[in-house]
């Protein structure tokens, strides 16, 4: 099985701010490994000590080439690393997840708050603003985002920090199952379809501040990173409820890492982010200082691990295998 991730690493230059890794899981071995960073336009001075554009976000594996999310960009790699083109779009700021929907892929763009459906080319074929929809207005009390959508918005709010705004969603996440696109809104605490129809599928807190949402084959689970909680979420998608919450720290050899990792000003240990399902029982999962873990979620059991960093400022975000 190859394994591909990226990471923030945090509190440092943008041009040094991640990596992009290709890892034989078996052997541990690493067989590539690329700087990943936004440009053109370039970015040099990140003023978010948390890296907020720096390093690599979501990705997926889409044919024989795989996607990586950069603040404005994303970044298509042939399987071993090797460099093709970028996909950008005015409407990418702060890119978070992605996940492709037949040929296009959808992109969380988190500074704006929005959803955006792009075409190969990167034109967009749908936008998806969940401050301007009435369901969410009338259950949380949101209100739009004075933005032009027609100017370039990919830097224009670097130096502003959206997240504490009062309405911001944080929508930090998407993904497709059977034709259907879903966000998550981080701030919130929610999960809502978007595509073919609005509804809201699950509420709870505990979503709040989670990452990495992935439908089981089946339609039948859906998984999270509780990444502040140190938790993986296991919830029936169907009946909207929790099933398991896996709590890392209870493995002996991941609390060894926490204590040997402490936290530091603005960088968690053990900040839970990156998610695959490897199977109907398997999870591939990351964690700060970055880390892959495979986890059995049905046995609770932690079954393999890899460290690639030693610096908790080092945090996994996007994460995908292959067989």
């Amino acid at each position: 099985m190859i394994v591909y991730f990226d990471t923030v690493r945090r509190k440092r230059p943008v041009r040094e701010g991640g990596d992009l890794v290709k890892l034989d899981w078996e052997s541990k071995e690493v067989l590539a490994s690329v700087p990943i960073f936004p440009a053109d336009p370039d970015i040099d001075d990140d003023p978010n000590p948390r890296g907020n554009s720096r390093g690599g976000k979501g990705m997926r594996v889409h044919k024989d080439e795989l996607y990586v999310g950069t603040y404005h960009s994303l970044l298509v790699f042939d399987r071993d690393l090797n460099y093709k083109r970028r996909v950008t779009n005015n409407l990418l700021a702060n890119v978070h997840e992605i996940c492709f929907g037949g040929a296009n892929v959808w992109v969380s763009s988190t500074a704006i708050d929005c959803a955006v459906l792009l075409d190969p080319q990167g034109r967009a074929l749908k936008s998806w603003w969940p401050r301007e929809e009435p369901l969410l207005q009338e259950r949380y009390g949101l209100s739009p985002m004075e933005i032009d959508k027609q100017t370039d918005n990919r830097i224009r709010y670097l130096h502003a920090d959206l997240s504490l705004k009062p309405f911001h969603t944080h929508l930090n996440a998407i993904t497709v199952h059977a034709g259907c696109a879903y966000a998550l809104l981080n701030r919130l605490g929610v999960l809502v379809q978007i595509d073919p129809e609005v509804r809201i599928v699950l509420a709870d807190d505990l979503l709040r501040g989670a990452h990495s949402p992935q439908i089981s084959a089946d339609g039948q689970r859906l998984l999270l990173c509780s990444s502040f909680q140190k938790d993986v979420l296991v919830y029936d998608l169907q009946r909207a409820e929790l099933l398991n919450r896996i709590h890392l720290p209870a493995f002996s050899e991941i609390a060894g890492l926490q204590k040997s990792h402490p936290d530091q000003p603005f960088n968690q240990s053990l900040f839970v982010r990156g998610l695959d399902i490897v199977d109907g029982h398997r999870i591939l999962v990351g964690v700060a200082p970055a880390t892959i873990l495979e986890i059995d979620i049905d046995r609770q059991r932690l079954l393999d691990l890899f460290r690639f960093a030693d610096d908790v400022g080092d945090a996994v975000h996007g994460l995908v295998h292959v067989k």
